[in-house]
């Protein structure tokens, strides 16, 4: 091929090219409803800014918090997971977070995958250090090492607290099974001694009676978190009530319909 008919011959790939990238551009116009800013195109003029990624993604993609302000007396609750013990990729197990305008953020349950929808809030992990869990079953707690080992090694430097109900033996309670997870745990702890802050390797277990009839199990900071009891397998399982500044979060976890849950909620 000559110098000329080479020439030609990129040109026209240049032409057909931007032709085709304009006919994705309109579709994509089409599809979004905004104008998408070109990326990539080396001939071309200095690129107009990338728009924020809260506008650039779908609005299921992730979650942004910082777009939108919680006032100082609100409280904002978070769905990071719905779902059963057989995953989806687009449903977590259980796992609800409160955010609460004093700064105060808690978790109910730990189930698994939740992790990851929670990661993508992108909240500090130093205000991620206190989960209450509902009862022992995987799809509620079953991201703990995510959230304890995970969370320090994404900065937590303050001990994970967890709260959890007893069990009708001391081996089938949330002390029991946070304690034995925590020494499997030992290798992937002892990597981390010298490296991270000490604090955020320590576990704080604060264990309650599953029996209790609307026992305060947490209160600080102008917040007030009691238990009662579930009816969900076998004894072992609680519901929470969250009280702050007026406002009420009621947590079933799994439970049928009960005496307690329409008596406190």
């Amino acid at each position: 091929m000559t110098t000329k008919a080479l020439v030609g011959f990129v040109l026209v790939v240049l032409v057909v090219g931007t032709a085709f990238l304009s006919y994705q551009q309109g579709r994509s116009d089409e599809r979004t409803g905004r104008e998408t800013p070109w990326v990539g195109v080396a001939w071309a003029q200095e690129a107009e800014p990338l728009v924020s990624p809260t506008e650039s993604r779908a609005p299921r993609d992730a979650y942004f918090p910082n777009t939108e302000t919680l006032g100082p007396d609100e409280m904002r609750i978070t769905a990071c997971g719905t779902g059963m013990p057989t995953g989806r990729e687009s449903q977590a197990a259980a796992c609800f977070l409160v955010e609460l305008g004093n700064g105060d953020k808690f978790l109910f349950d730990s189930g698994t995958g939740s992790h990851v929808r929670v990661a993508s809030l992108e909240i500090p992990y130093d205000f991620l250090d206190k989960i209450f869990i509902s009862h022992l079953h995987t799809d509620h707690f079953g991201d703990f090492a995510a959230y304890y080992i995970g969370g320090w090694v994404a900065g937590r430097s303050v001990p994970l607290r967890v709260w959890g109900p007893s069990g009708p033996a001391p081996e089938l309670g949330t002390k029991y099974a946070l304690e034995h997870w925590k020494e499997a745990l030992a290798w992937d702890r002892r990597n981390r001694v010298g490296r991270l802050p000490a604090g955020g390797g320590e576990l704080e277990i604060n264990e309650f009676d599953y029996m209790g009839d609307n026992i305060v199990v947490f209160e600080e900071n102008g917040v007030e978190i009691r238990s009662f009891p579930a009816i969900h397998g076998i004894d072992g399982s609680v519901s929470y009530r969250l009280d702050w500044n007026g406002l009420s979060f009621v947590f079933g976890g799994d439970t049928y319909p009960n005496q307690w849950l329409v008596k406190y909620a």
